[in-house]
């Protein structure tokens, strides 16, 4: 009997088949650990060559699952006791995966070196998992299902784990799953199911799902006695092509098939009112869709809630999204259990809103609670309402609107004012008998023919059309207390094949507006004939000034052409001359003065009036008026009184300049205006100031002239403006200094008043307030001390010698004569450049001044006198520089003196004044 197991070859055969290897481990001290195994271990170790003892026993070690090293070293230890012990762990097979291992073993104790145990390991992971799956199968299908199942899909072998008596009787001759399966088939499943059920339960069909990723398959069929069954397969929890097992579960469905016809009517009748049934479980945060027929979301049977929540509020216009997270919050259905409302939804292209109604109830369901929500469009419902409201709101505005049909020449009353609705006067019927009624009863005589046409069907079918939708006349109704003015709007209601087949014809009261409008427009007619005839009479002063001008140009030009003629026809009579000689040069300062005041006032009208801020004193600018007007006063036998008081404050930061210019111009017109012998009266007063730093003064300019009459005092700053009187036509002028005058006193933040009343005389007052200059001292010096002043500066110019630039030769004979005559020593350069070039070369104080014209070829005059400040010569940053210039504004004056000159005398020039600048010039 012994000789059947001397067979080797046909034990290891036997112990493969059985999943069964033999090993030996050795173990001693200072040396690696050796395990030794045979073929079916090494197969199951996953060896494919024979290793090493030590690789060996290393492999097998590091591959047992690390919470289970506990178990497999007490066994060992039990072994090395000489006790027999057996232990079951997971290990990690390099092909297979985790698999499941019973290993036992005993001592050898015939080994001297040091510990050897001999023993088995199997494979027993098939065992293990068929335990796990039939206690998963027990705990999860064994409740509701009659029969269950588990097959081998590999060798089709299969294990009843819970089965009916119909299927007890079914096994009895069958071992494998497919001859069961088709007895099955055969004896019980009625034969319009049978292909059916077996293209689902056939171990084939089987196969080809599992690989293609079906994880579970069912069919629903009818067995022969008529009742409803279900057959579901599913792969294993553990399946694997190692371990092919699948469940097959057979359950008795009557019961759920009847719910699920039951749910399929409700679900049905449902579709055909909601676009959306979903119930929300808050708990879990998941969505369960029991309906859903639409294209804008993209809903699975069951999904996450928030997933849905994103979904829907991504579409939802931003003012509704408030409202409708009410439906998430459980909260707010403690008061009723339920939410409805109307809630508005983009299409795909976020180009229409589409409406719908939800309605959102809690319910409670094997005690969990869920929220059911269901939404309804009602696209059509809201458009009906809005156009119920557009029509509501239209009557807001028309009190009556009807529909022309004027192809079947009738009228439809949609909207009518009570009183008409009372009386029953229009109701539907034909269009020409009610419109004209309602011409000739209701609207105002003189606008009945307007809307006779209006109405006319057709002037409708000319005036109305696609490009041209709306036309609107007003007309005054007739109502029992008056006349109302009212807007009739005629608009298209349809429009076929071009042509407009019917009206809305609505009815507005716009008697307020109508009213306010027609006063607005006669106010603007008002405003305009205002500004027309203020255009008028300026187009006119400037016309009068043009023709003036021409006079009064003319007239000096005259003066000085003819004294001329005279002086050279009388050159030898010395008296005679001199009397030419004088009257041309009154001529050319006239002629000059008028030149100046009409490019003031050009540039005044430009908006470029620029002011200075410079200290000055206050007595002084007064004192040079004085001087400048005495002789002019003298002459037509004035007296010219100055009258200084209450002045604290009398060195000021402002432009003399320009306050000196406003104060000569009233007290000149004031001399020339007054007959001779008459009385002039400048008083500048100090008064109290309301402005911390600024002191306030007045300036006061009468006399007992010709004066004004009322009318005129309306226009006597606007330009070109003078009094239609002889006495002033006869007197030069160009009617600008006026305005001038106000307009730089309006510059200076200030103001002018003027009384004056015909043959009695005028008064002028000038405010101004005046920034108060801290740094020195409030002093006016008397008349003796600036004749003193006067005198010093009148030592003669002994030895000054100037270095004169102008490109002009006639200017340039004409300054260099005087300046000689009045003592000074002069060189001559012909422009910028030349100057520039004698000065640099010149030994330091060989000049003691420089003259510099502006405009110059070459070089001009404010590069000369920047190349001259910016020069090493000794006197470059000292030399003063005056400049001579035809540009008698601010601005360019500010130029010159940014150029680095010293100051500027304007051309023509004024020889006296020139004089007086070079002494004040050298005098610094």
């Amino acid at each position: 009997m012994l000789d059947h197991f001397k067979d080797m070859n046909k034990m290891q055969e036997v112990l493969h088949e059985a999943q069964t290897g033999l090993w030996v481990i050795e173990l001693e001290e200072g040396t690696k650990p050796r395990m030794y195994a045979d073929k079916s271990m090494l197969d199951l170790l996953g060896f494919t060559e024979t290793p090493t003892p030590e690789i060996c026993y290393e492999w097998w070690y590091n591959r047992i699952d690390e919470d289970y090293y506990p178990v497999v070293e007490s066994a060992v230890e039990r072994m090395a006791q000489d006790d027999r012990a057996e232990v079951q762990y997971p290990w990690q097979h390099p092909k297979w995966g985790r698999i499941y291992v019973r290993c036992g073993g005993v001592r050898d104790w015939n080994y001297k070196k040091g510990l050897c145990l001999r023993g088995y390991h199997q494979n027993i992971t098939n065992t293990v998992m068929l335990k796990r799956e039939y206690d998963t199968i027990i705990q999860t299908l064994s409740k509701s299902y009659t029969g269950i199942f588990l097959c081998n899909l590999q060798d089709k072998t299969y294990k009843a784990i819970k089965q009916s008596e119909v299927f007890r009787k079914l096994q009895m001759d069958f071992s494998d799953y497919e001859g069961f399966i088709q007895n099955y088939t055969i004896a019980e499943v009625a034969p319009q199911y049978q292909e059916a059920f077996l293209e689902t339960a056939g171990i084939e069909n089987i196969w080809r799902r599992i690989r293609s990723g079906e994880k579970q398959s069912e069919v629903l069929y009818r067995n022969r006695q008529g009742r409803w069954r279900r057959t579901k397969i599913m792969p294993s929890s553990e399946y694997s092509p190692e371990y092919p097992w699948v469940i097959i579960a057979f359950d008795e469905q009557d019961v759920e098939m009847e719910k699920k016809i039951d749910d399929t009517t409700t679900q049905i009748a449902l579709s055909q009112i909601y676009k959306l049934v979903i119930c929300l479980d808050f708990e879990r945060l998941e969505y369960h869709c029991i309906h859903y027929n639409g294209e804008l979301l993209h809903l699975l049977k069951h999904g996450k809630y928030e997933d849905f929540y994103q979904q829907l509020i991504k579409m939802m216009p931003l003012e509704d999204k408030k409202a409708f997270d009410n439906v998430f919050d459980n909260q707010c259905y403690d008061k009723k259990g339920y939410l409805e409302g109307v809630l508005r939804l983009w299409n795909k292209e976020r180009e229409i809103l589409h409406y719908y109604s939800y309605y959102a109830v809690r319910i409670f369901q094997d005690n969990e609670e869920r929220i059911i929500l269901m939404l309804r469009n009602i696209d059509d419902k809201q458009e009906a309402q809005q156009r119920e409201n557009i029509l509501s709101n239209l009557c807001q505005c028309y009190y009556s609107i009807y529909l022309f049909d004027l192809e079947n020449n009738t009228e439809e009353a949609i909207w009518q004012e009570e009183v008409i609705r009372k009386r029953r006067e229009f109701p539907k019927g034909s269009l020409d008998t009610y419109y004209s009624k309602f011409v000739r009863e209701y609207v105002y005589k003189a606008d009945q023919e307007k809307m006779y046409r209006a109405g006319s069907p057709d002037f409708l079918r000319y005036a109305l059309s696609l490009e041209q939708p709306v036309y609107e006349i007003d007309f005054r109704r007739i109502y029992p207390d008056g006349l109302y003015w009212v807007r009739s709007r005629f608009s298209i209601a349809e429009i076929r094949d071009g042509e407009v087949t019917k009206v809305i014809f609505a009815n507005m009261n716009i008697n307020e507006q109508k009213l306010e409008e027609m006063e607005q427009e006669e106010q603007n007619r008002k405003v305009l004939l205002a500004a027309y005839e203020a255009a008028k009479t300026a187009n006119e002063a400037k016309s009068s000034f043009l023709a003036q001008m021409s006079h009064d140009i003319r007239t000096p030009m005259n003066a000085i052409i003819g004294m001329s003629s005279i002086a050279a026809s009388q050159i030898n009579n010395p008296q005679k001359v001199k009397d030419c000689l004088e009257k041309i040069n009154l001529s050319s300062k006239h002629l000059l003065a008028l030149i100046n005041e009409i490019l003031d006032m050009s540039k005044i009208e430009k908006g470029k009036i620029a002011l200075a801020e410079e200290p000055f004193c206050l007595s002084e600018v007064i004192e040079d008026i004085s001087a400048m007007v005495r002789t002019e006063a003298v002459e037509k036998n004035h007296e010219l009184t100055v009258i200084i008081k209450d002045i604290e404050h009398n060195v000021l930061i402002g432009d003399a300049g320009r306050i000196r210019q406003v104060l000569l111009n009233l007290i000149s017109n004031a001399i020339k205006y007054t007959l001779n012998g008459g009385e002039i009266l400048l008083t500048v007063q100090e008064v109290s100031g309301k402005i911390s730093g600024y002191g306030s003064f007045v300036f006061t300019v009468e006399d007992n002239g010709i004066g004004m009459d009322e009318d005129f005092l309306d226009y006597i700053f606007v330009p070109f403006s003078r009094a239609e009187d002889p006495q002033v036509q006869k007197i030069q002028g160009t009617g600008l200094g006026m305005s001038i005058s106000q307009k730089i006193v309006a510059a200076m933040q200030g103001n002018i008043q003027v009384e004056s009343e015909k043959g009695k005389g005028s008064r002028f007052v000038v405010t101004l307030n005046l920034k108060i200059e801290e740094d020195h001292p409030d002093v006016i010096k008397k008349p003796a001390e600036r004749a003193d002043v006067q005198k010093q500066k009148s030592k003669a110019a002994d030895k000054i010698k100037l270095l004169l630039v102008e490109d002009n030769s006639l200017n340039l004979e004409i300054a260099q004569t005087i300046l000689e005559e009045k003592g000074y020593l002069v060189e001559c350069a012909e422009n910028g450049e030349e100057a520039l070039k004698i000065f640099m070369q010149s030994e330091p104080y060989t000049y003691q001044l420089i003259l510099m014209d502006l405009q110059m070829p070459v070089m001009d005059g404010y590069t000369a006198a920047r190349e001259i400040r910016d020069c090493e010569h000794f006197q470059a940053k000292i030399i003063p520089i005056i400049a001579l210039t035809a540009n008698a504004f601010a601005e360019d004056m500010a130029k010159a003196l940014a150029a680095g000159m010293n100051d500027y005398v304007s051309k023509p020039i004024d020889f006296n004044k020139l004089i007086d600048v070079i002494e004040k010039c050298m005098n610094q």
